[in-house]
């Protein structure tokens, strides 16, 4: 599962309204709205804010596999 699709549930299972999110995170009230309907995309700034406020962590994988060796 994509940190974009993490990111959407973490917001539509919450039951914290965008709005709250919006002004807890920062974030342009208009930004997470369109982010969590789908309809935009967002930085990795805006992500690491909602990753910090939906207390979720990116972890590197123990071995990463190389391409063409």
């Amino acid at each position: 599962m994509s940190l974009t699709q993490q990111l959407r549930e973490a917001i539509a299972g919450s039951g914290v309204t965008l709005y709250r999110v919006a002004k807890d995170t920062g974030i342009p009230y208009a930004v997470v709205h369109r982010f969590a309907n789908g309809e935009r995309s967002i930085n990795l700034e805006t992500a690491d804010r909602l990753a910090e406020f939906f207390g979720m962590h990116l972890t590197r994988p123990k071995r990463i596999a190389r391409r063409g060796k």
